[in-house]
């Protein structure tokens, strides 16, 4: 009996907590559009110290997600503001990590080099370096980053951000549709409560 009270109640937590949401405020619809599939894109830099602080919490969302939703990174162009080639050159070398099987671990290595060790990463060359410190040869990197099939994901990703009107990192997108308007949030539990309410739209 406590059991069927405790979920009645929780039920009714969510539904009041849903019910809260609001476009134009929690947020905001930037696609006409929704993907075939439910899917939920994390907008990020390495770059970003939040995106690097929340890196674990976003982990365990994504695998708390419902069953079927896919979770995506995406990373923008803008930081660092004063470095376009290293703004656009750090997407590529994202994608050329997932190309090289080695994603989750050089995300790790960039994240830490940047905000931990305190770090600056000035040039191409530079991204390469991080690579071959960490178990990547030269032409392992060379053929991965230019790659036609990774350039053209860079592509994409380079003006995924613009198409969705990111204004800050780390954002969610729900869909492709709905971008999380993150500041408005007050907890994690608020966070999973809207991108359920917005999958389900």
């Amino acid at each position: 009996m406590r059991t069927l009270v405790f979920l009645c109640l929780f039920g009714l937590s969510i539904a009041s907590v849903q019910a809260q949401f609001n476009e134009g405020v929690h947020y905001k619809v930037v696609s006409e559009t929704k993907t075939e599939k439910p899917t939920v894109t994390e907008f990020f830099s390495l770059f970003c110290g939040h995106c690097y602080q929340g890196e674990e919490m976003f982990q365990a969302f994504a695998k708390a997600l419902p069953e079927g939703t896919s979770f995506e990174k995406s990373h923008v162009t803008y930081i660092p503001r004063d470095n376009p080639a290293v703004g656009n050159g750090i997407v590529q070398a994202f994608i050329a990590m997932e190309k090289l099987g080695k994603s989750k671990e050089l995300t790790k290595v960039f994240f830490d080099y940047i905000h931990k060790d305190q770090k600056e990463i000035a040039s191409v060359a530079a991204i390469k370096e991080i690579f071959v410190a960490n178990g990547v040869t030269a032409q392992e990197f060379d053929a991965a980053y230019n790659d036609k099939e990774v350039k053209a994901a860079a592509t994409v990703m380079q003006q995924a951000w613009l198409d969705k009107q990111i204004e800050s990192v780390p954002t969610l997108v729900v869909n492709g549709k709905y971008r999380v308007n993150m500041r408005t949030l007050k907890s994690t539990q608020q966070m999973d409560a809207l991108v359920k309410f917005l999958l389900a739209k």
